[in-house]
């Protein structure tokens, strides 16, 4: 009988637990969408002006050979504000769209999961605009940062050849 009521009580406590960690999780969930709604405006802004400075301040600048670690620096790190405004609203559109489920499936393939998950939202709901936005952030984010690193490792093929 003993035994019978300890297996009963781990079996409540095993519940108990796994509707408090379901909800920590749906807490966590809630709680990165109501930040994401924040923060996203700042991060549009954010995000055309580093789109500014990198094609009419970076790109000159990579021609030359002096500026050319400076530019490639600056365009790497103007990648990142791209990626990160772009995590950000496709949360908010897997959110909008699937709910908590395209969040969790998003955040378990890695956390840079949302973004896929987002553009396969689009796609079903026949959001073709979107879709194509959702890409074009996606080549530009990857874009930028494959270029930076392209035109550091310049500057450095230059500064061991002198």
């Amino acid at each position: 009988m003993r035994d019978t009521l300890k297996s009963i009580g781990s079996f409540l406590l095993g519940i108990c637990i796994l509707v408090g960690v379901m909800f920590i999780v749906m807490m966590f969930i809630k709680g990165g969408v109501w930040l994401s709604e924040r923060v996203y405006p700042w991060l549009v802004v954010l995000t055309a002006v580093a789109l500014f400075v990198v094609i009419l301040v970076l790109l000159p600048l990579a021609i030359f050979r002096r500026t050319r670690a400076f530019a490639g620096g600056g365009i790497y790190l103007a990648s990142y504000v791209f990626g990160l405004t772009l995590w950000v609203w496709s949360l908010l559109i897997s959110y909008t769209i699937w709910g908590v489920t395209g969040i969790v499936i998003g955040l378990l393939l890695g956390g840079i999961g949302v973004v896929p998950i987002a553009i396969l939202a689009t796609l079903f709901h026949a959001m073709w605009s979107m879709v194509g936005q959702l890409l074009l952030v996606t080549a530009i984010t990857f874009g930028t940062r494959f270029l930076g690193i392209w035109v550091m490792m310049k500057s450095e093929d230059h500064d061991h050849d002198a």
